[in-house]
């Protein structure tokens, strides 16, 4: 029976990428799931590499919290993995209020397509190279065009008197003139009087796209054309599907070649 629970629990799933920048700036964060009850988000959060196609053998480090240990990967992580090229691979529980009465199946599972507004914010002051950075989840939506309107305006309070001129740079998506540097998913881009970088997306479940019904999370083999299973994995490196992007054709390609070594 669907419950409609006071807060949902997100699975945060952040690649780091140590291989193409020593910094740990550039992150690759996707949301693989929302949950009506805790005890449901923990397990999935336990199982969602594998079930992206990861095996934990492949990874020199693999960590999970039981709650009985010393943890040192963050508050709310509840996988670290590492692999042997420098990616990390963190998996995160991010709890937040159910604004919009989202109801869980009798797994816990929030069944449906689903749309993230993340808000990233990037302290230069604390780590000039960018590594300082948070991405929070600013609001969960059935419906893309309400994400859309949400992440528009995410940045903005005119109750507290915070508008577009209280930032020293404000770069909205829909009033752009000229090619858009900041991405697809991305609506606004801000810069603060202190130096503080804002990034406001919308995002939705990797591989939950109506033209993409891939298997590969279930454990089977994945008929994405950028996967063969001839013995030559990534043929097409212009693969954009949204499991961390291109890098995380990288790490596949990795992956397979240290087997193959």
């Amino acid at each position: 029976m669907a419950t409609t629970p006071d807060q949902l629990f997100s699975i945060k799933r952040t690649i780091i990428d140590y291989l193409q920048d020593e910094s740990g700036a550039t992150r690759y964060i996707d949301i693989l799931g929302t949950y009506s009850k805790l005890d449901a988000a923990k397990a999935a959060a336990r199982t969602a590499l594998t079930d992206e196609g990861y095996i934990k053998d492949d990874f020199p480090t693999y960590d999970e919290n039981d709650g009985k240990k010393q943890w040192t990967h963050g508050d709310g992580v509840i996988v670290f993995a590492k692999m042997g090229s420098g990616q990390e691979l963190l998996v995160a529980i991010e709890t937040t209020p159910n604004t919009h009465k989202l109801k869980g199946d009798g797994s816990g599972r929030v069944d449906g397509q689903l749309y993230y507004v993340l808000q990233t914010t990037i302290n230069y002051d604390a780590d000039r190279s960018g590594a300082a950075q948070t991405t929070e989840i600013e609001g969960i939506f059935a419906d893309r065009h309400a994400a859309e309107k949400v992440a528009k305006h995410t940045l903005l309070a005119p109750g507290d008197d915070i508008k577009r001129k209280s930032y020293a740079e404000y770069d909205d998506k829909a009033a752009f003139k000229g090619e858009w540097p900041y991405g697809d998913d991305c609506f606004v881009h801000a810069v603060s009087n202190t130096g503080q970088n804002f990034i406001v997306k919308v995002k939705t479940q990797p591989h939950s796209h109506g033209n993409h019904s891939c298997k590969h999370h279930e454990g089977g083999r994945c008929e994405c054309k950028c996967w063969s299973h001839d013995g030559d994995i990534g043929n097409d490196d212009n693969c954009t599907l949204e499991v961390g992007g291109i890098l995380q054709l990288k790490i596949a390609k990795t992956m397979y070649s240290n087997e193959n070594a």
